[in-house]
């Protein structure tokens, strides 16, 4: 059982960073644009369907890397059950928020599309700088649910012993995979402007599975 949980959640974690992929990868000719900085010059001529396959991707992608987490955690219950129990409900939390916040991203775009057909920048940047602002809370605190807490956590228990993995283990998390991600985008260079900063996590968050499998 832990073993197929494992691999699913492995193919989960491949599938969501290629629902990353589609809505993300710009080139490195995008532009941050409005006063936060959260619209991309790019949208307005990528093909609507990136969007919405995206998104779908993504429906099916959250459920099956969370059964890698899941697959970690029955490792883990084995030593530590009550703090295994813990974790997956934070965890399936972050999940839940995880295909909301990746389904907000799918739709901003078609919004700014849509609005930019009558060449109107101003009501575009308006609608979405108000519709970030108004899941501000849900959206940072899910994320934290599903990426930081449990990364963190997993650190900890390897390097403590609790998980028996070698300590190079630490770095199989969306957390470590998303800072070698941004180091990656921060040298400039075109090859890394947008991969693989913008899957990242979702490849982190495959490597619950990789862990669970090295349990076994």
């Amino acid at each position: 059982m832990i073993q197929i949980l494992a691999m699913i959640g492995i193919f989960g974690g491949l599938l969501c960073a290629t629902a990353d992929c589609l809505l993300d990868l710009k080139g490195a000719d995008n532009k941050k644009l409005g006063k936060m900085g959260i619209m991309d010059s790019k949208w307005e001529t990528m093909a609507h369907f990136r969007f919405v396959w995206s998104d779908i991707l993504a429906m099916f992608a959250v459920p099956m890397y969370t059964c890698g987490f899941i697959a970690l955690m029955l490792q883990l219950k084995k030593v530590n059950e009550k703090l295994a129990i813990g974790l997956t409900i934070i965890f399936l939390c972050g999940a839940m928020g995880g295909f909301m916040i990746h389904s907000f991203l799918c739709l901003i775009p078609t919004i700014y599309q849509k609005i930019m057909k009558r060449d109107d920048f101003e009501l575009a940047e308006d609608i979405i700088n108000t519709l970030f602002r108004q899941i501000y809370v849900p959206f940072y605190t899910l994320y934290a649910m599903l990426v930081i807490i449990p990364a963190i956590v997993v650190i900890v228990l390897i390097i403590n012993g609790t998980i028996a993995l070698p300590l190079w283990c630490i770095i199989c998390n969306p957390v470590v995979f998303q800072i070698i991600g941004l180091l990656l985008r921060a040298t400039k260079c075109k090859i890394f402007i947008d991969a693989p900063s913008i899957c990242a996590a979702s490849l982190g968050l495959a490597m619950y599975g990789v862990l669970a499998l090295m349990l076994i």
